[in-house]
């Protein structure tokens, strides 16, 4: 499985709607974004090892974002409307593991000896 099915899953999973999670000043909460159309984004990103799980078919780390939440997902924020996700992917002895705070990243892609 690639990227491109990768994209196309996401984008069902997300109905065509932003998945970012965005402040709502006046409810005083986050709320989803909602808004159309978008694009996918590697919220673990290429170079911390978001292409290695697109090889392996994995969607989790990959969002749909508007053209809007896109633009900001490398700012201040980005981490805390979820555009963004810590930690890395590596190959340690010939299986993907993950270092980070995910919790379904870290139960799908364990440390050695977990």
């Amino acid at each position: 499985m690639g990227i491109v099915k990768n994209i196309e899953l996401v984008r069902q999973r997300a109905n065509g709607c932003c998945e970012a999670m965005v402040w709502v000043e006046s409810a005083d909460r986050w709320t989803r974004c909602g808004l159309g159309p978008v694009e996918v984004h590697h919220a673990l990103t290429k170079a911390r090892g978001g292409t290695i799980l697109d090889s392996v078919g994995e969607t989790h780390h990959l969002i749909a974002l508007c053209h809007k939440c896109h633009a900001m997902a490398d700012g201040g924020d980005a981490y805390m409307g979820g555009v963004l996700m810590d930690g890395y992917v590596i190959t340690e002895n010939d299986r993907l593991v993950y270092y980070g705070t995910d919790e379904y990243l870290t139960d799908k892609y364990p440390k050695e000896g977990k």
